[in-house]
């Protein structure tokens, strides 16, 4: 068997099991700030995953490879901080907007 095809075929289950784990935790975890970390690092694994063996990048531009790297590391980071800081930032934007 084609290395590349067992690569994307192993990345692809890994893709499955991270989803079918996040509907497990979904359904029978209490949330929590553990809970959220774990998620944040499933989302962050299967972002790396699709970025790195579906999206073809390596021809892109650095810049392009860069952007889109970024986005996959930042937004769990958000998440975890949204955890942290949730209510300020609720309070935050109800004052931006005069709610």
């Amino acid at each position: 068997m084609n290395k590349v095809v067992l690569k994307v075929d192993i990345a692809w289950l890994m893709l499955i099991l991270l989803t079918l784990s996040g509907g497990l935790m979904g359904k029978h975890a209490q949330p929590g700030f553990w809970i959220t970390v774990v998620i944040a690092m499933m989302t962050f694994l299967k972002g790396r995953l699709v970025i790195d063996y579906f999206m073809e990048l390596d021809e892109a531009s650095k810049i392009i490879r860069r952007v889109v790297s970024s986005f996959s590391t930042i937004i769990p980071l958000l998440m975890i901080l949204t955890y942290i800081w949730g209510d300020q930032l609720v309070s935050f934007s109800q004052s931006i907007i005069g709610q």
